[in-house]
Order: structure tokens, then sequence, then C-alpha cells
């Protein structure tokens, strides 16, 4: 008979200072924050910033601000037409025919056209000058998430980084990377700017035609589309497995899926007795996972649900209470956050690994999940 779980003493505020550290760890997986919580805003409350706008209105119509990185075209036509292919410099000026460092940044392309003009006609009498931007590359935006990706000739199309070639809304953006995806909750879009984070209901503008939450993006947002795929948990591996870490999953993740992501389980992994700990109520407690029952013989009953912060312990031999664990994961937990050769010190054979020690005769201190098998130490019945 197995005994109940005893938590004993518990030094409570240092497992939540861990849990809580660990949130800022990377991770094989791209992190996406979920700011479901966050309340929407108004388009009038998006501050801007005048040197990333990426347009200005001229005689009502918007046209495009020239920075440093961006590729020009610039035309020259008198007896003989005269083409160059300039880059803004870092300074924001250029260099063309005649004229040396003439300032291009933050200038539109006709507002340089008539500096070029006045500035040649020193030399020349009534140039012509023509201005065109071709590569825009100073205004850069992210897009995240639930984004479509079509078969279409010669187009960026999906997540990455976007350049910003005049007035652009969050709408005309998702949109020109090929959609979103069905499962994309156009009700959540997350808007980063300047290290602030605004949810905009973009499902309100496609429904009502409403433009107010149609934020019109500058250089350097970044765009977050939420999906029902979205990776929003985070949970830590450690012990007898490839790669221990801490690894992202979307909110329907199992067991299974983080084993799996962790690389598997090493030749010393004790299978029928791996450990969640999962804070509930402000406690850390430890349940049993027989995973030696799901891979031999189908009990998906411990393919357990992941919860965001869980931490799975894979040991070589047996693990006692909860506080015995936590003791022996502290430097493991805390060599998450050092470079890779403090991390050698606590590595055997290319991982984190938990030196459990000696069972203790007899006694089992880890309770069954709801919903699962026999916790590990109890007899494996074909008929259970």
């Amino acid at each position: 008979m197995t005994r109940p779980f005893r938590t004993g003493h518990v030094n409570l505020n240092w497992i939540l200072l861990c849990l809580a550290i660990v949130t800022g760890c990377g991770s094989s997986a791209t992190p996406v924050t979920n700011f479901a919580q966050t309340p929407p805003v108004e388009q009038q409350d998006f501050p801007m910033d005048p040197a990333r706008r990426s347009f200005t209105e001229r005689l009502g119509f918007p046209e495009y601000i020239i920075g440093p990185g961006d590729v020009l075209e610039l035309t020259l036509r008198d007896i003989d037409v005269k083409r160059e292919e300039v880059t803004v410099r870092p300074d924001g000026n250029v260099s063309f025919s005649l004229l040396e460092n003439v300032t291009a940044g933050g200038l539109t392309p006709t507002e340089l056209d008539e500096a070029l003009t006045t500035a040649l006609s020193r030399f020349l009498r009534l140039p012509k000058v023509d201005v065109e931007v071709t590569g825009h590359h100073s205004k850069l935006v992210s897009l995240l998430g639930a984004i479509s990706v079509t078969e279409r000739a010669a187009a960026q199309m999906g997540q990455g980084r976007y350049s910003l070639k005049g007035k652009t809304t969050l709408l005309d953006l998702i949109l020109n990377a090929g959609g979103a995806t069905p499962d994309a909750q156009l009700d959540n879009v997350t808007l980063v700017r300047d290290g602030t984070s605004y949810r905009i209901d973009l499902q309100k503008v496609l429904r009502t035609g409403d433009p107010r939450e149609n934020a019109v993006l500058q250089g350097g947002d970044i765009v977050i589309v939420q999906g029902a795929s979205l990776r929003s948990k985070k949970v830590i591996v450690l012990g007898e497995v490839a790669r221990p870490s801490v690894y992202m999953f979307p909110e329907d993740a199992r067991v299974m899926e983080a084993l799996s992501q962790a690389g598997g389980l090493t030749d010393d992994a004790v299978r029928n007795d791996i450990r969640l700990i999962r804070v509930e109520d402000g406690e850390p407690r430890m349940y049993g996972i027989n995973f030696e029952r799901l891979a031999t013989k189908g009990d998906y009953r411990q393919n357990v649900a992941l919860r965001n912060d869980d931490i799975i312990v894979v040991p070589r031999s047996f693990l006692g209470d909860v506080n015995d664990v936590i003791t022996r994961i502290e430097p493991l937990l805390t060599v998450l956050l050092l470079p890779a050769s403090y991390r050698d010190l606590y590595t055997t054979g290319g991982g984190l690994r938990v030196d459990t020690g000696d069972p203790a005769a007899g006694v089992d201190f880890t309770r069954t999940l709801p919903g699962t098998a026999k916790p590990a130490g109890e007899g494996d019945q074909d008929n259970e």
C-alpha cells in the first residue's frame, strides 16, 4: 500500500523564487508571451516616436520618410541621363553627382528631389532630378504567431521581419504576410512598442469597419498574432533526458511532448518513476508518472496534461519527498542561468543530471495525479 504524500517543511519562498527566476531563461523553442490579460486600448493611446515613423502627410497623402540603410535610385536628366544607386549612410547623408554629404534622412523622396535640384542648380542649368526608394531597410517590424504561408512567387510570407514602405497598419501587415491562420485569435493581437504591450481587437475592425484599433505601425514594432497552438506554457525538464532545459509548449501540451522535446530518456532513466513537481495552492507537490506503462501498455492516463511552471524530473534512481528533490535540483535550476562554462561543472554525459543516491527501503512519498494509474512503487497489473 502506497504511503500518503508528505509535504513536510518546505522553504516555499525559495521554490517560488526559483520558478520566478527561470521565467526569464532561454530555451530551444521560441518563447512567445501571452498578453491575454492586457486590456484593449484605442489607437489614440499608442504613442509614436517621430524618429521611427515611416511616413508623413504631404498635401493630404502619406509619403515615405527616408532613413539610414535605405537604398535610393537617383537620376539626373541632363544632356545624358545619369543614374546612380546609393545607400543612405548612418549619418543620414548621401553623395550624388557633384554633391557631397546631402541630407536625405528624415526627408521624403519629394523633399530630397527638391533639395538635390536646388543644390545642383549651382552647377547646372535647370537640372531635372528623380528620386526613387528601391530598398526600404530603415524601419523594420517583426511579425510572429499564427500567420499563414502560401505559395506566392518572389514575396516574403509568414512570420519574420518586414520593411515598412509607407503608412502601414496592423491589418495591412498581416494581409501582406499571407493572412492569419484559421486558429488565429484576431481579437487578441498584441502590439509591443517601446517595451509596452497593447492588446488589439482586429476582429472588431473586420466586423464593424471601425479603424480605431487598426494601429499604424512604426519602426521597431513587434506584432504577435495569438493562436490556439501558440507556445505560452513554460515547463522545466531535468534529469535523465538528452537535453535538460526550459521549454515552451502550447496550451494542450502533455508529458510525452515535453520528454520528446528534451530529446527522450537516457539509458539510465528510471522509466517507471518520473516525477512531476507542481505548485498548487502555494505549496509544491510531487507526483509520480509511470512512463513504462505509457510506452509498453498504452496507458495514456500517464500522459498527464502540463501546467505552466511544471518541473519534470527524470531520475536515475529512487527520489524521496519533495523537500529532498528540491534540495537536489536547486543547483540545476540555478545553473540554467549560468554560462556554458559553469554548466559543465554540473554535467554528466552531456546533460544536467540528478544524483539521487541510494533508495530508502520501502519508502515512497509520491502521490498519484488525478486520473492516472497507480503511483510508482505499486505493482503493474495487466488488468489495471
